[in-house]
């Protein structure tokens, strides 16, 4: 497993990456929080890549690359940053070397996908010449454990294995096996594989040759002729997301907030209003406070979490207990009371 060495300032942010990169099964995270702190870490920590923010106080990361260059440091380095990259910042980064750039505020699913891809390239692999069908059963046979990333048009597929078994899929709006026939039936497909990655939950729990049988079976009577189309299994977007974030972005103090899926991990929607919030890594704490809240027997009305200047209001959507809104309020402006009655009025569905 790569060993990444991730350069961050801010307690919240290096927190939550550490956290949320650790549990993709790609990493294990060794945090810093700056770069004199980075250097002192490497001369006692070894280390496979680097991920920095650039903006640090003590030594920043600018600073931090010039340090490395000059030691003659051999180690893939990714940067992220909220900054504008114009394009004299963008050739001073290029001179150092630097394997790739993320802007703030990052994804992680994406994140991780890609820093696998740019500074652990030989566990990521590509895949041609072979159905996906004849792909699962390869990784069955051979016991391996990792996530496939199917795509087809616009269209994006998770399957995850562990020790050969397929234990979870999910596509935007769709998991476990109704994703995973989702996914099977795809034509003209793409698929990368990244190795060690493993899934946060389990899902599908029937054996892979039922599961690749079922899909077979709903693919073939679709493609029988006369046979009436099928119903689009996948849902067209969620028209809601972006009326229930303006609804919720009204509360007085609102300086962000989230919408999520509890099960997956999926962000279906984000926006931030006040200036230095990152709703990704913000949407992170949440969803795990989220998972944790709904394995308790009593139903959870919202959670509340106060954080140096800010208050954050996490409620579920409706009855159900997988959707749920992460709010995040200014302190000094914001009635806790008044935005939690307002919060439970706007996720009623």
């Amino acid at each position: 497993m790569a060993r990444l060495l991730l350069v961050d300032d801010d307690d919240f942010v290096r927190g939550a990456l550490t956290r949320a990169l650790n549990r993709t099964g790609g990493f294990t995270v060794i945090p810093a929080e700056h770069g004199r702190q980075a250097l002192e870490l490497l001369g006692s920590e070894r280390v496979d890549a680097i991920l920095t923010d650039l903006q640090m106080p003590e030594m920043d990361g600018l600073t931090l690359l010039a340090e490395l260059f000059e030691r003659e440091v051999r180690l893939p380095v990714a940067v992220m940053t909220g900054q504008l990259i114009h394009a004299e910042l963008r050739q001073r980064l290029q001179s150092y070397g630097i394997a790739a750039i993320f802007s703030k505020p990052v994804e992680v699913v994406a994140l991780a996908d890609e820093l696998q891809r740019v500074l652990d390239p030989q566990g990521v692999g590509r895949i041609s010449g072979v159905t996906l069908f004849g792909l699962l059963q390869l990784l069955e046979v051979e016991a391996k454990s990792g996530l496939v990333v199917v795509s087809a048009a616009e269209r994006e597929g998770r399957l995850y294995f562990d020790s050969g078994e397929l234990v979870h899929a999910h596509t935007r709006h769709l998991e476990g096996l109704d994703a995973a026939y989702e996914i099977l039936g795809w034509t003209d497909t793409g698929v990368e594989i990244f190795y060690k990655r493993r899934a946060r939950t389990r899902t599908v729990r029937e054996p892979l040759r039922h599961v690749l049988m079922d899909a077979a079976r709903l693919l073939d009577e679709r493609q029988r002729p006369g046979a009436a189309p099928a119903p689009a299994t996948e849902p067209e977007p969620d028209p809601s997301v972006d009326g229930i974030l303006d609804q919720v972005l009204k509360i007085e103090g609102a300086l962000g907030a989230a919408l999520l899926r509890a099960s997956s991990g999926a962000i279906l929607g984000q926006r931030a209003v006040g200036r230095g919030v990152d709703m990704a890594a913000v949407a992170r704490v949440g969803e795990e406070l989220m998972q944790a809240a709904a394995a308790l027997d009593d139903p959870v009305e919202d959670l509340m979490l106060t954080v140096g200047t800010q208050y954050h209001v996490i409620r579920f959507l409706g009855s159900g207990r997988d959707l749920f809104v992460h709010l995040v309020l200014d302190r000094e402006r914001a009635s806790l009371g008044m935005a939690r009655q307002q919060l439970a009025k706007a996720t009623r569905r």
